[in-house]
Order: structure tokens, then sequence, then C-alpha cells
């Protein structure tokens, strides 16, 4: 029996489902043989089929190179690529120097408005100031701030950190373009101790109990009250009088730290208070500039005094 008659008998009988049984089988066994049985012969079929897929592949590659060219080998240390990237540096630095002068503004456009809302159109004029440093003679620790007389800044005019907190006033030393401020803990303040939380806009400002602060070492003031006043640790000590200006009435000035004894005096306490916020540590404050008239009657009074 010759092959070509031994393949038409077995094309003649694989029909069907007997083909399908067999092509499952062959691919069963094809499966469970070692590699290194299939390895001789199956390379062999491989290059034989990939002969026709070659062409169609390098057409491909040619098409490919076409219309997207190979980019050239990159090279950091080239002179543009250098150039590049001092310029995105540079960019990246401005940017950051932009967004940090825009949250600037925002902070000081934020505590106008505070200051400018609590005073209302009484005449007062509120100029924006930056903190450039302490006093290099260091009396007292004065702060220096860049406004001065041109500006019409004067003596006690209240400086104001964060809108509401009263950080202290300017020193008798004003300059024609720069201000010394003298720190509120270094100075001798009336206050009324309120509570923590807030109070009720509807009581009078003497319904709460006041005292004197005086400044102490450490940067803290201390000041005697009642021993029947309702005194807690944490009450809000506020400005309650007029000697830095009717703004800085009502601000924000320290915080009740402790209640201690009298021993000289057995009816009275000691309250120890820390300030809210140290000008020291501020970038940006509010100085808020009294009317002339308002200055001329304020300079009146303490000449009377």
């Amino acid at each position: 029996m010759n092959a070509t008659r031994f393949l038409q008998i077995i094309a003649a009988r694989l029909k069907g489902k007997r083909l399908d049984w067999t092509l499952a089988s062959l691919a069963l066994v094809l499966a469970l043989l070692p590699a290194r049985a299939l390895a001789p012969w199956t390379g062999d079929i491989a290059r034989i089929a990939a002969v026709p897929v070659v062409p169609i592949m390098h057409l491909g590659m040619v098409l490919r190179d076409r219309i997207r060219p190979p980019r050239e080998a990159f090279d950091p240390r080239a002179p543009e690529v250098v150039e590049l990237e001092m310029s995105a540096e540079r960019y990246r630095t401005l940017f950051e120097q932009a967004r940090l002068k825009t949250e600037a503004l925002d902070r000081e456009v934020a505590a106008l408005k505070s200051v400018r809302a609590r005073i209302g159109n009484t005449g007062v004029q509120l100029e924006t100031a930056t903190v450039i440093g302490i006093d290099p003679t260091r009396r007292e620790g004065l702060i220096r701030i860049n406004i001065g007389a041109r500006n019409g800044v004067h003596r006690d005019a209240a400086v104001i950190v964060r809108g509401d907190i009263f950080g202290g006033a300017v020193s008798s030393d004003v300059g024609e373009f720069f201000s010394l401020v003298k720190p509120a803990p270094r100075c001798t303040i009336s206050v009324r101790l309120y509570p923590a939380d807030g109070a009720d806009d509807a009581r009078a400002a003497a319904a709460f109990p006041g005292t004197v602060l005086k400044p102490v070492e450490g940067g803290l003031w201390i000041g005697d009250i009642a021993s029947d006043a309702e005194i807690r640790e944490g009450q809000v000590a506020r400005i309650a009088d007029d000697r830095f200006g009717t703004v800085a009435r009502g601000m924000r000035v320290g915080r009740v730290r402790r209640i201690l004894p009298n021993a000289q005096v057995p009816l009275a306490r000691v309250v120890e208070v820390e300030p809210i916020a140290l000008l020291a540590d501020e970038s940006g404050v509010v100085v808020a500039i009294d009317p002339p008239e308002e200055q001329a009657a304020r300079s009146g009074t303490a000449g009377a005094r």
C-alpha cells in the first residue's frame, strides 16, 4: 500500500466526530510529551510558519517609522537639555514666589476686613505692615515694622494681629519710614475677663470682672482680682480702656493661665495671664491710626494725667 492510498483511507475514515476526537487526542498527547521530545521538530515548524509573516512584520515596522520617526538618543548633558531644565527650575521658583505672595495678600485682606467689620465707619485709618525685625538696641524687646510717620503712624497706635488680637502699641520712636512697637506682654493693660466660650452681647462690659495686668518675667502678666469674682482658667482677657485707641477696646489680648492666692491681700487673688499671640512670631500686622482730632484729645488727656 503506497502512501497516497493510505492517506486516502485515513481521510475517508476520519470524518465528523472521529476527526474531532482524533485531533483532541493528538493535542493531549502533544501536551503531555516532555519538552525535549518536542523541541527538535517544533522549532522547524515555527520557522516555516514565520516565513509568510516576516514580510508583513517588516512592512508594519516601516509604516511605524514613517508615521512616528524614532527619537534620537537622549543626552542629558546636551546644552539645550540643560537650558530647558534651568528654565523649568526658574519658572517653578517664580510660581512659588507668586503663590506665597498671593497667600500673604489674602491674609492681609482678611485681617483688614475683620478689623473694619469691628470698627465700622469711625474714621480710623488702617495700614498693613510687615514685621522686619527686632530693634537692634533690644530695648524692652521692641519690634520694628516697615511703616512710619509718612503713613500717619503715631505713638500708642494699636498694632493688631489676626484681625482681633492686640499685639502691641507703637512706641514713641516713630521714624519716617519705620516704627518701633512695644509688644503687648511689655505693656500694662486694663482688661475685662470674659468666658472662654464667648459672652452674651447684651451684657454690659462692667458685668465681667476686671483687673490691671502688669508684665512679669517670662512674657506673662499678673493682676489682682477680688476673691468673690468668678474666674476660671482659660477665660479671655479683653482690653477695657481706650489708651490704645477705640479700635483696641474689646480686643483679645491674653488667656487666664493660673489663679493663685494673694499672700499680701487675703481677700484677693492673683490671675496669671499668657498672651494669645506674640508679635515677634507674626509676619504681617495691621496698624490702627486714629484721626488727628482723636490723637489730640488723647494727648491732652495724657498731659492732664
